[in-house]
């Protein structure tokens, strides 16, 4: 029988051999530069799926359209509430990606990065917040199941160092500790080096060294933000968010590490109980007394939800839905707080129309796709010219050197046309294409530039990436395919 001891030491002291791969000795990249599945997972540490590698100009024209519907219209109009990300009829369904869009989407919104869209870039009203959700099949069926997700999405992704829910947490104890500080004190803070204020608000032990500078308590912190969440609700904040709040001191992200400890984050009958109450009565004061000015839910992906639902479930939800963000007496409905973006596949209209109606959305966001264009925002038809540009942003992010950058090396001038073209212009299988392709060639020893000639006879062969299955679903007549009610 093995030492399991000694296995571990060797294990423990060994040092990784140097090894140049074909990557590196052929094409002059630390490796695969394509993801070899182009599937986006934010939670992945993979650049090549999380959206860390994203080209900002391939989606330029549809972010200035996202901004000017959804965040400041040049017009002066209110930005619209409900409304749409969809694809041009002709850019195919899924794999044209929509959810990298939407990911940078989210972080523009919550990091302000408006380039020269705004008139007035300090605005306090592009001040909003943002999350990107990707619902699961047949686990978000329900309203206040969308609503865990949120809350779970908030809680776990990571913009720069921080999770958005702590990123509210610093904005939080800022907007109270301004309350809380005499003109001279509040011109102290301002003068203070960013980057060690930033710090002190990240969490709650720096935060009570920062208040302690002031002749400040965290009791006196913590009197101050219930009354200003009070206010801003109109008193009609949720019991036990409350008191789960208060218990932590005012600190989001530990309260929903005690939700974890005690298994409140997954209880399924505490969420169905007080779930969007948590959300409308709860997080959203949070949020507004932070100095936000709106919050933009990007649900990504919503025949996930739509496709496995009964035809009850389907009715229920989208009530809920126009209830709790555009209907119902809260603070967040009277001052336009909640909007929500929903990416739609181009065949699920068909289905989606009759119940939108029934419950009263199509008011709010016309699905008639005469009426919708100012509330939706239309992804277009990719290019060759787009994609090529798109395939050399991910391989100028492996490269050793700065030589080829912004080249299509190691391919030769015009080599990813034929790829381009079998992947019927989509990038996901643009990316699937060109991941094999070097794949192959780093196999076969293959020198650069790779040429048309090596990359048609793989397109030849015949080898292609397999389709998922509501594609192959929405395909189908609109007789055939949805799940029995």
């Amino acid at each position: 029988m093995p030492n399991i001891i000694q296995r571990q030491q060797r294990l423990q002291g060994a040092t990784p051999a140097v090894q140049r791969s074909p990557y590196q000795e052929l094409y002059g990249l630390r490796e695969n530069p394509f993801p070899v599945m182009a599937l986006f997972s934010s939670s992945s540490d993979d650049p090549r799926q999380n959206g860390e590698i994203y080209d900002l100009e391939f989606r330029h024209p549809e972010e200035k359209e996202f901004f000017e519907r959804f965040v400041q219209p040049p017009t002066g109009d209110v930005p619209a509430r409900l409304g749409f990300v969809r694809l041009d009829p002709q850019a195919g369904g899924r794999g044209n990606g929509k959810s990298a869009f939407l990911h940078h989407l989210m972080r523009r919104v919550n990091s302000q990065e408006w380039n020269n869209w705004s008139v007035d870039r300090e605005s306090p009203d592009l001040f909003a917040l943002a999350v990107h959700v990707l619902p699961e099949p047949r686990r978000q069926r329900r309203f206040w199941q969308l609503v865990r997700l949120i809350f779970e999405t908030l809680a776990d992704q990571t913009l720069g160092n921080n999770t958005i829910l702590a990123d509210i947490d610093s904005n939080f104890r800022a907007a109270v500790l301004l309350n809380l500080l005499d003109q001279t004190q509040q011109e102290q803070l301002s003068q203070r080096d960013a980057n060690k204020t930033a710090t002190a608000l990240k969490t709650r032990e720096a935060f009570v060294a920062l208040l302690e500078e002031f002749g400040l308590t965290l009791a006196a912190f913590v009197d101050q933000g219930m009354r200003q969440l009070r206010e801003t609700n109109g008193g009609a904040l949720d019991p036990t968010f409350s008191k789960a709040l208060l218990d932590s001191g005012l600190d989001l992200s530990a309260m929903w590490r005690q939700w974890e400890e005690n298994g409140i984050a997954v209880s399924d009958y505490q969420w169905r109980k007080n779930g969007t109450a948590w959300l409308i009565n709860g997080l959203v004061p949070v949020m507004m007394a932070a100095g936000y000015r709106r919050f933009i839910v990007l649900l990504d992906e919503f025949e996930k939800i739509y496709l496995y639902q009964a035809a009850r479930e389907r009715e229920e939800f989208l009530d809920e839905l126009r209830q709790h963000f555009f209907e119902r007496s809260s603070a967040a409905v009277r001052r336009g707080f909640l909007s929500m973006v929903l990416t739609i596949h181009p065949s699920i209209q068909r289905y989606l129309r009759d119940v939108w109606t029934r419950v009263g959305l199509e008011s709010l966001a016309p699905l008639d796709p005469s009426r919708m264009a100012q509330q939706a925002v239309t992804l277009g038809a990719s290019t060759i010219e787009k994609l090529t540009k798109l395939l050399i942003v991910y391989m100028d992010a492996f490269r050793l050197t700065e030589q080829h950058k912004g080249s299509v090396y190691p391919f030769a001038e015009g080599a990813l046309n034929p790829a381009i073209e079998a992947a019927k212009f989509y990038p996901r299988d643009s990316l699937w294409f060109a991941c094999q392709l070097i794949r192959d060639a780093a196999d076969k020893g293959v020198p650069a530039p790779l040429t048309a000639d090596f990359v048609q006879a793989f397109v030849a062969s015949g080898v292609r990436p397999s389709a998922e299955s509501d594609d192959v679903l929405f395909q189908l007549p609109a007789t055939e395919g949805m799940p029995s009610e």
